[in-house]
């Protein structure tokens, strides 16, 4: 009974009291591991070091076959700068919970909610242990899809992977509508796609949730962080959360900008958001998003030859965005979603080029002509999703139908002058596009589990996609059964293999988000492709826990590809969509050793190789990449962390030069070297880093950027220094 007054007062907005009932407790049954488990977040909570952790080694050794505290160790050590310490006792609550990385108490009132709001994808973040966490995240959701905690984390390991957008926000999605009413902060950041410069930059690596409470209480917090660096580079991010009884909210507004590494590769960038949710019962909730974005831009993509550049282009986005979710509990194995957003955006995109008069069949000398051009856009949109998560013993049901429609507008402006002497006008050409899409889509996925340690994965989508333009020119009907398979076995202990054989449609979704499952088998299916992209994926995986401290893994995936294109039929001579052929594959794999509690080591082997369509393609026909980053990280108990990361690429191609006119074939390889050395503040108060990305300035390099949406790399030394502050 003092348990759970203790607990019951804590919940009020009550630490103090609550705190003494729990030692109560604790001095009238001493032999408890659980009291002492739940003491030690008492101590956790109030922030006295080292008591915690005293209390969790008692109700360690008290049962040495309960998950609790070494679970809630693992969070007080991560954010005490101990993560690999936080490591090992997170692997062995994983071991001890059925190997599942979704956890709950014995007592089910704190039901996954330290998992999140400590965030413990952070441990393996601050180790640079990705592809592990990544594991951890697939496993966990397709173990339990109903837990929020387990969409959180998987949202948290997408996002170091290039071309994944899709698949993180729709995770944070699914997560925001599975969770109860709690403190955890939205970042405005977090909910975006598309990021460009500012997901390579600093603010980006630090997540405010490892510095949120582990109890579920009345209460009001305030968190920030801050960033300087080369380049006037300058960004702020403030967010405002808070719970009383069952209602939650949190507001927030970040702020990014950057002249870039050259002239025209400027970047502004400024999110708002505000997000509310009311729990009716435990059973029940709603809860609702207003976000806003306004986004400008220069030329921030390497387009592997300098000549590739564009000085003069200027990009500039306006979105606005209010969402609706709901979430209904029939039983605890039943669950009922439901999201609805609304969209406008308008946009404009403006370039000038300098074009050999010969490429418009002009008979004229030099100079060259100057081309301009201006594109306006104007979109409104809406969505409705409907999830029914289902959970059994031996099957797991995710079901579900959506519909989204879009009304966008195009004007294309064109505009054509050869500077003479004497100079010639060839006047301006304007075309409007007016185009409404209705896409309808369907699903069902089952994670059946015929014997204990396999779980194969057997599903379906379909997707009935109508765009009409009023021109009729880029009409399309297209109507698509998509296949999922995937298998996940576990023959020993530490042992992962998986594999999986599936078919997706690039579906039209309002910011980038959906409810549908974004994995099979851990596979990936939603990546950043053109709308209605048809593709064919193979997938194989095997990852082992070599010993406490050693992991090592690969996996290998291929996407075969149908990408629609707008072009000039060759024999009709009329404009429309016509389906080109495009092939993908990626391979990865890593090792990851902690040979000491203060380090750890990681190298990696990434491969990516894309043909393209000898005609319809981004600008190069094929493009081959190999990289190995190779990283050390330091921790000290004090509060001291560095690290270094040198990363190898070899890179070759047949590559689109604008000044040519040609393709050419070339590679290049090279070194780039990152280095940080970082504080973390005493009690949970926050981090301050300083650091240094292209430690030496490397800028002889040639480099094809994949993910046109998020820059990887820069080719320009840019220190920083970075803060990070949680009160109270």
């Amino acid at each position: 009974p003092r348990l759970g007054l203790g607990l019951a007062k804590i919940r009020d907005g009550n630490l103090e009291d609550g705190g003494k009932e729990i030692e109560i407790a604790a001095s009238l049954d001493p032999n408890n591991s659980l009291i002492r488990s739940y003491l030690g977040k008492v101590y956790f909570e109030e922030k006295r070091t080292g008591l915690d952790g005293h209390e969790y080694a008692i109700a360690k050794e008290l049962d040495p076959n309960d998950p609790t505290p070494y679970f809630y160790d693992a969070i007080a050590k991560q954010t005490s700068n101990r993560p690999v310490e936080a490591l090992w006792d997170y692997q062995k609550a994983i071991e001890l919970n059925d190997n599942r990385a979704v956890y709950r108490s014995k007592l089910m009132l704190d039901s996954d909610l330290a998992a999140r709001s400590a965030a413990i994808a952070r441990v393996y973040g601050n180790l640079g242990f990705q592809q592990r966490a990544l594991l951890e995240g697939w496993s966990s959701v397709n173990s339990d899809p109903t837990n929020f905690s387990a969409h959180r984390f998987l949202a948290d390991s997408y996002s170091v992977l290039p071309r994944r957008e899709i698949a993180r926000v729709s995770e944070l999605l699914q997560s925001q509508l599975l969770q109860p009413t709690n403190i955890t902060p939205i970042q405005p950041r977090q909910a975006e796609s598309n990021l460009f410069l500012l997901s390579a930059q600093g603010p980006a690596g630090q997540s405010f949730n490892e510095f949120n409470t582990i109890f579920n209480r009345n209460r009001l917090a305030i968190q920030g962080s801050g960033l300087l660096a080369e380049n006037d580079t300058y960004s702020g991010e403030g967010v405002v959360s808070g719970i009383y009884d069952k209602f939650s909210f949190s507001g927030g507004y970040s702020y990014f900008d950057t002249d870039g590494w050259y002239d025209n590769a400027d970047q502004s960038d400024k999110i708002a958001n505000v997000f509310a949710q009311y729990e009716f019962t435990p059973k029940t909730s709603i809860q609702a998003e207003y976000r806003y974005r306004d986004t400008e831009t220069g030329d921030v993509i390497l387009r592997y030859w300098e000549d590739n550049r564009r000085p003069f282009l200027r990009q500039e986005d306006k979105t606005s965005r209010i969402r609706f979710g709901l979430r209904h509990a029939f039983s605890p194995s039943s669950t009922l979603l439901g999201n609805f957003q609304y969209s406008d955006a308008e946009g404009d995109n403006s370039d000038q080029f300098s074009v050999d008069p010969a490429f418009f069949g002009i008979p004229l000398p030099p100079p060259p002509l100057q081309y301009f051009t201006d594109g306006d856009r104007d979109d409104s949109a809406y969505s409705g999703e409907l999830s029914y998560l289902f959970r059994s013993h031996y099957v797991d049901i995710v079901s579900g139908a959506g519909y989204f429609y879009i009304d966008q507008e195009f004007t294309f402006t064109d505009h054509l002058i050869w500077p003479g002497p004497p100079p010639i006008d060839f006047g301006t050409i304007s075309n409007k596009l007016d185009k409404d899409i209705d896409h309808y889509n369907i699903y069902l996925y089952s994670h059946i589990r015929p014997i204990e340690k396999l779980m194969v994965t057997v599903g379906a989508s379909g997707d009935f996609y109508d765009a009409d333009d009023k021109d009729d020119a880029q009409d399309m009907d297209e109507d698509q059964f998509n296949p999922k398979f995937g298998v996940t076995w576990y023959p020993f202990d530490g042992t992962t293999v998986r594999g999986a054989v599936f078919r997706t449609f690039k579906r039209t979704l309002i910011s980038d988000q959906t409810l549908e499952p974004t994995q099979v088998a851990g596979f990936n299916q939603f990546f950043d492709d053109a709308d209605s992209t048809d593709a064919w994926v193979y997938g194989a995986g095997v990852d082992q826990k070599l010993s406490q401290n050693t992991y090592a893994g690969a996996e290998f995936l291929y996407r075969d590809l149908s990408v629609p294109v707008f072009a000039v039929s060759t024999t009709s001579g009329e404009l429309g969509f016509k389906n080109v052929d495009w092939d993908e594959y990626q391979g990865r794999a890593y090792l990851y050793y902690t040979p000491h509690e203060w380090l750890a080591l990681r190298a990696e082997y990434g491969y990516e190789k894309f043909k393209y369509h000898k005609i319809f393609n981004p600008g190069a026909q094929e493009i081959k990449t190999h990289r190995v980053p190779l990283g050390v990280n330091f921790f000290h108990p004090s509060g001291i962390f560095a690290g270094l990361t040198a990363t190898y690429y070899d890179q070759s191609g047949d590559f689109w030069n604008f000044k040519t006119t040609t393709y050419s074939d070339a590679d290049d390889t090279f070194w780039l070297v990152d280095a940080a050395l970082g504080y973390r503040l005493p009690k949970r108060y926050g981090v301050i880093t300083a650091g240094v990305t292209n430690l030496f300035d490397n800028d002889d390099f040639n480099y094809w950027e994949v993910d046109q949406n998020n820059s990887r790399i820069q080719p320009d030394r840019q220190a920083f220094i970075k803060v990070t502050l949680a009160l109270p």
